[in-house]
């Protein structure tokens, strides 16, 4: 009895970790919502840390974060927060009903990007090199790695990843893209800590790039229509003479047979 009562207590506290790591952003802003701005900053970062954020969650937690060193006049850590926050959403806005004070670093961030290009991220297909290019403007120096994922668009299968450290310009090499006439691909951008800077596509809605080979089924089709690959124009000219001979026969059917008028006078 003792040992189930130790291993439920393990289970116990196997999945109270497991939650709580969960929702860490979740406890930072439950701290928000209670005006603990130094417990808020602690949680953030601690999220932050522990990384697979999507570029949304990650662009909360530095607002978080900005607020809250703004609200603790610590307006240094609140401006860099900023900086990183409209980085990844650039049309965020200060709340018209902050004190001045609590305004002015996120103003301050506004300006360092007035005269600077933003955060960006662009990915092109390159058939004849079998890889994709990857385009990054980092001003701030976010982004350590860019993993790009892909698959044969006819397998549909798991999206296999290769990671290369984080570049201005950078030529990732794919070899499912020399190989099959379709590619699911996808690009992230990721941080230090893994957390996702942006997203090209993801695994649930990837990009695709070629097109279907002849007499196959396009992205998204479901079973091949007309007959297994057979050009549709021979289909509809094959309906066009069945439908002829059809017609023809029904005629010299009706012309072996007498037509008969309601006047009693027949036609042979």
């Amino acid at each position: 009895m003792t040992a189930l009562r130790l291993l439920g207590a393990l289970i116990v506290l196997a999945f109270a970790g497991r939650a709580s790591a969960q929702s860490t952003l979740d406890q930072a802003e439950n701290a928000y919502a209670e005006i603990d701005f130094p417990r808020v900053i602690e949680l953030s970062n601690q999220a932050l840390t522990e990384g697979g954020h999507s570029p949304s969650e990650v662009a909360r937690l530095y607002e978080l974060i900005g607020l809250s060193h703004a609200a603790e006049r610590e307006e240094e850590e609140a401006r860099e927060a900023y900086k990183r926050l409209l980085a990844l959403r650039p049309d965020a806005e200060a709340d018209t009903n902050l004190a001045p004070r609590l305004r002015s670093p996120f103003m301050e961030a506004k300006g360092f990007w007035a005269s600077r290009s933003g955060f960006s991220a662009e990915a092109r297909v390159v058939r004849a090199r079998g890889a994709v290019r990857v385009e990054l403007s980092d001003p701030l120096g976010m982004a350590t790695t860019i993993r790009v994922l892909s698959r044969d668009h006819a397998v549909m299968g798991p999206m296999e990843a290769t990671e290369v450290p984080a570049e201005g310009s950078v030529l990732v090499d794919v070899p499912v893209i020399a190989d099959a006439a379709q590619v699911d691909y996808a690009v992230l951008v990721l941080d230090e800590h893994g957390n996702r800077l942006a997203e090209l596509g993801n695994e649930d809605e990837p990009r695709v790039f070629g097109e279907a080979p002849m007499g196959g089924p396009g992205p998204g089709a479901g079973p091949s229509e007309g007959g297994g690959g057979i050009p549709k124009w021979v289909w509809i000219v094959g309906g066009v003479v069945v439908a002829g001979a059809v017609a023809l026969g029904v005629g010299l059917a009706l012309r072996e047979k007498p037509i008969t008028l309601q006047s009693g006078v027949s036609f042979e």
